[in-house]
């Protein structure tokens, strides 16, 4: 005696199809892109403050960025510093800059 076993059919699943996920998908990376230009652009440093501790990569843009503290008025103050985080030498410098001297209020009589 010779049992059979059922046969079952194998289906596989249908393919989706393409919805507007996809479609979506550039409108986000736009809107990523957008967010990160704002993100990366890098904004004016503000010059007004008397005491500031530049910190940053070890690299040209750093260099950069203390140079164009010292042409706007600003000196060194004290010895650099350097770091080492794993992957980056990571360096920083004190700058300070004279406070705008305060005008002397006349006294009226």
């Amino acid at each position: 005696m010779t049992t059979t076993k059922p046969t079952t059919s194998t289906r596989k699943p249908a393919a989706r199809p393409a919805t507007t996920r996809a479609a979506a998908r550039p409108a986000t990376t736009r809107a990523a892109a957008t967010k990160a230009a704002v993100v990366i652009a890098p904004a004016a440093p503000d010059y007004t403050k008397t005491y500031k501790l530049l910190t940053g990569i070890d690299n040209s843009e750093f260099c950069g960025k203390v140079r164009l503290h010292l042409e706007n008025g600003y000196s060194l103050h004290g010895s650099p510093t350097m770091a080492f985080n794993g992957k980056d030498i990571i360096v920083g410098q004190a700058v300070t800059k004279p406070a705008p001297k305060k005008k002397a209020k006349s006294k009226k009589k």
